[in-house]
């Protein structure tokens, strides 16, 4: 695998050296090229782990399913680098090189959030080798000259990017003359904020839009509440992460703000339910609509039957036995599509060379996804997700049950 010049005399020797240990041990010895290995850096751990390990189970769904078909072009799929990075940009670089310095790994996963995302991506690259993305939402990521421009060779996305999110939030709070906007200060929530504000006022060049700032983690938000409360704002919109949403929340019910609240997709997820308790309810956010559809779509259902009979009904199924949450397709679906679509790009390969799996990608049609009823790229297109496969749903409660309903598609 020619990933790069620099490795391709070292690689030499090492399949050589390899060639002659495998004919002193014997036949009985298995050879790394037996199976199909495939790696990532994730928040496996820490305050935002339903991201990372969301998209482990999901991988590992994927794996077990390609394995029980017998594997792909012969040979077994293995989650060979799992690592953790606790949604920290440094850890998740020291973490990828790791990753890329493993020339066996033919294809990798990218971190959970854009932070992470964004400190490996121009060594992904470089590197060269086929990349999916599960989550991360900042534009740049995958269109790093602007959405007009060229896609990343390598990298391939099935996360609700920012210019989509911004779209479809913006569909909605566009009759509202006064706006308070709170973002986390990373690049997808600065990114977010921009966007939105930028097509709310290319929509009403007169709506007020007071913006505020705040760090992940953070445990008190009054100050930022407090500017938009003052600025007079009629309804608030947070980009962010479901952790920093309960707190948001919580503080606006101390304060006795109370102003109809929206929110990205962090606002359908464990930690913001959990966190937030009876708060939540009234909460409208914008995510995918596949698990909102009665009946779900054939790629969707196949997948929460998978899930049920692996993990059955847990923290990332949701609080209804009958039915798994919304968020479970933009953090365990993400990473079940993310392997499905690059193995199966192997498979029509024939290969696991980087330019013949990335002319596979490339080529990808109409694939059955979770969170999307189907994938397909292009040359040019290499993100699976428009502004049609979202819709805004709203929190409410039937008995002692979080139920949600989508009230805008």
């Amino acid at each position: 695998m020619n990933y790069s010049v620099a490795k391709a005399g070292s690689r030499g020797l090492a399949v050589l050296a390899g060639a002659a240990l495998a004919a002193m041990l014997g036949a009985g010895v298995a050879s790394a090229q037996e199976t199909i290995k495939l790696g990532f850096t994730a928040a496996l751990t820490g305050p935002f782990n339903e991201f990372g390990e969301g998209i482990r189970r999901g991988a590992e769904i994927a794996v077990e399913e390609w394995n029980k078909k017998g594997g792909v072009n012969g040979k077994k799929v293995e989650l060979a680098e799992v690592l953790d990075d606790q949604l920290v940009p440094d850890r998740a670089v020291q973490n990828m090189r790791r990753i890329l310095d493993n020339d066996e790994i033919v294809a990798v996963i990218a971190p959970s959030g854009s932070g992470p995302t964004l400190a490996v991506v121009d060594m992904l690259e470089a590197d060269g080798r086929p990349v999916c993305n599960t989550q991360a939402q900042t534009p740049a990521i995958v269109y790093p000259k602007g959405d007009d421009g060229p896609p990343r060779p390598n990298v391939f996305s099935v996360s609700i990017s920012n210019s989509v999110e911004s779209a479809k939030l913006a569909q909605v709070l566009s009759t509202y003359k006064n706006i308070g906007l709170l973002h986390e200060s990373t690049g997808y929530g600065v990114t977010g904020a921009k966007l939105v504000a930028e097509k709310l006022k290319a929509a009403n060049p007169d709506i007020k839009i007071t913006m505020e700032s705040y760090n992940q983690r953070a445990q008190d938000m009054t100050a930022q509440l407090t500017s938009v409360q003052r600025g007079g704002a009629e309804v608030i919109l947070v980009i962010g992460l479901g952790a920093d949403l309960a707190v948001i929340r919580k503080n606006m019910a101390r304060l006795n703000i109370n102003v109809p609240f929206y929110a990205s997709a962090g606002g359908i997820t464990p930690p913001y339910m959990e966190g937030a308790g009876d708060l939540v309810v009234g909460t409208r956010a914008a995510t995918t609509k596949t698990l909102g559809l009665d009946p779900l779509p054939p790629g969707t259902q196949k997948f929460v039957d998978l899930y049920k009979a692996k993990y059955g009904t847990d923290r990332w199924w949701g609080p209804n036995p009958e039915r798994a949450q919304i968020s479970i397709a933009t953090t365990v679906g993400a990473a079940y599509d993310c392997v499905n679509l690059l193995v199966s790009a192997i498979e029509r390969a024939g290969s696991t060379e980087p330019e013949a799996i990335i002319k596979a990608l490339e080529e990808t049609k109409d694939v059955p996804g979770v969170g999307i009823r189907s994938i397909s790229f292009s040359p040019e297109k290499h993100t699976a997700l428009g502004v049609d496969d979202l819709a805004v749903y709203e929190i409410g409660k039937e008995g002692d049950r979080i139920s949600l309903k989508i009230v805008q598609e």
